[in-house]
């Protein structure tokens, strides 16, 4: 992946769940606030830790949401989080940009790089 695409990204937050819990909450609100005239909410709150001497960031991804009703709201709160590698230019990915080669090919031989 060149550049981070955000639904790449979104995609892999807790292992594709977020982005699912994103699309239900937008529905619940959406429902809600149609249903009875009021304003809903959608919050999404992302916080990056980054590891010492490494390119891997953790982000928290929180997620809560107000779904408006006739005498009041109904809110909900998720927080999880996801391990992520940091390539070049910031590129977001769940892997590393960058692996060895495990094998090695010389002269129409493939040696193991192993133990």
């Amino acid at each position: 992946m060149a550049n981070s695409d955000l639904d790449d990204v979104i995609g892999e937050f807790d292992v594709g769940l977020f982005a699912n819990k994103i699309v239900l909450a937008m529905q619940q609100v959406a429902l809600g606030s149609t249903e009875v005239g009021k304003k809903g909410k959608v919050v999404i709150e992302m916080v990056f830790n980054a590891k010492a001497h490494s390119s891997v960031v953790n982000i928290v991804h929180t997620l809560k949401y107000t779904k408006p009703t006739e005498y009041g709201d109904v809110s909900e709160k998720s927080t999880t989080e996801t391990h992520m590698y940091v390539g070049k230019k910031g590129v977001l990915t769940i892997s590393p940009e960058q692996q060895d080669d495990l094998f090695e090919t010389s002269a129409n031989v493939t040696k193991f790089k192993g133990n």
